[in-house]
């Protein structure tokens, strides 16, 4: 038995043995590129800002689902056939929860919060482990395991709701569930820091999901638009511009092996909120705009301010992860005022303005590669 089932152990930063992605995990991620996939269609077909804000409300317990996962198996390593189990249990509760994206805030609430609280009481039984086999873990998993049954405890007395009462409840868990590691962080989590590659390197992953989603409003856009030239143009500058910001983000990864500082990790994980939300809406707007000529302002507007989003994000994940670094905010600052005046100084057509966008993008990157490769080649 002891072949299938093994003892956790608690999983501090070695720089003897880097902490990698298994294939479990990559396996695992895939889930969550569908439930992507599922967001940025019903923001397609609901583009306005109640829209937004509803895309925004269910992409919350969706990124805490993969990131909760994710920090424990952090922290605790363990390779068993138990783990193995929790983790396919949770792939599926991603499911349901992606059947439902759909219809969550109308007629599917109670199958979303089925599909969500699935994962998170796999989750509890992934604590309970280390939680009754590790003395030297048990305040740690004592916290968790309090806090986060707290925050299911609203989302299981949900399903005795209707909309829109049932979503004050959804609304208190998550605050839960994202106040609890932040009250823990000085005197609980820092006892167990997190990985520095492995945290970057499976955030990363996940950024790069979401990417896969400009590639995919490029394919999808080019096919509805029938290949015109300025479409095409137009396509073009939007698969560099996900080339231009997978470069960014990779190459703030290969710096921050050199000096990252993530302690608990809170501030660095939720950074990544807003980053992802961005992403996926740039990846939406993305497709209007190859597909269409003439751009609605609402479609411009978003635009917009999800590249000033994606920008601010951008710099504040550098600015907590890297101390030791002067990021160039002025550089962010010029970027973002370019992008304005590119979008409202005059009525450009969506060609010029994608191809306008990729080249301030081709700028920061050049800049914070120069950074970079200074801070490497002096330390």
């Amino acid at each position: 038995m002891s072949r299938f089932i093994k003892p956790t152990s608690l999983r501090l930063p070695d720089e003897k043995h880097e902490r990698h992605a298994t294939w479990l995990e990559i396996f695992f991620d895939l889930i969550f590129a569908v439930l992507i996939v599922q967001l940025s269609d019903r923001l397609s077909k609901d583009f306005t800002l109640i829209g937004l804000l509803k895309c925004a409300g269910l992409l919350v317990p969706s990124i805490w689902t993969w990131t909760s996962y994710t920090v424990f198996a952090a922290r605790f390593d363990n390779n068993d056939a138990v783990h193995w189990l929790m983790t396919f249990i949770t792939m599926f509760a991603g499911a349901i929860m992606a059947i439902q994206i759909p219809d969550a805030l109308e007629d599917g609430g109670t199958g979303f919060s089925i599909g969500f609280i699935l994962s998170q009481i796999t989750l509890l039984f992934l604590y309970s482990r280390p939680h009754h086999e590790m003395a030297s873990a048990h305040k740690l998993t004592h916290f968790y395991l309090t806090g986060f049954g707290l925050g299911v405890l609203c989302w299981i007395v949900s399903l005795l709701f209707d909309p829109p009462e049932q979503f004050y409840f959804w609304i208190l868990g998550m605050f839960i569930y994202l106040a609890v590691p932040w009250i823990g962080k000085k005197h609980i989590l820092s006892k167990a820091p997190l990985d520095t590659i492995y945290i970057p390197e499976r955030l990363g992953a996940f950024t790069v999901i979401i990417l896969g989603q400009i590639v995919t409003s490029v394919v999808l856009g080019l096919e509805s638009a029938s290949w015109h030239f300025t479409s095409v143009v137009t396509s073009m500058m939007a698969f560099a511009l996900a080339i231009i910001i997978w470069g960014q983000y990779y190459w703030f990864t290969q710096v921050a092996d050199y000096k990252c500082t993530l302690g608990s990790g809170q501030p660095y994980i939720y950074a990544h909120i807003p980053l992802i939300f961005s992403l996926m809406v740039i990846g939406v707007c993305a497709q209007f705009f190859i597909s269409n000529t003439d751009i609605d302002e609402t479609v411009r507007n978003t635009f917009c301010c999800s590249i000033i989003l994606y920008m601010s994000s951008f710099f504040l994940l550098q600015y907590i992860a890297l101390p030791n670094i002067r990021i160039r905010g002025i550089a962010y600052l010029g970027g973002s005022s370019a992008t304005l005046c590119l979008f409202y100084i005059s009525p450009l057509t969506p060609m010029f303005i994608m191809t306008g966008i990729a080249l301030i993008f081709l700028t920061l990157f050049t800049v914070q590669y120069l950074l970079g490769y200074k801070y490497i080649h002096t330390h």
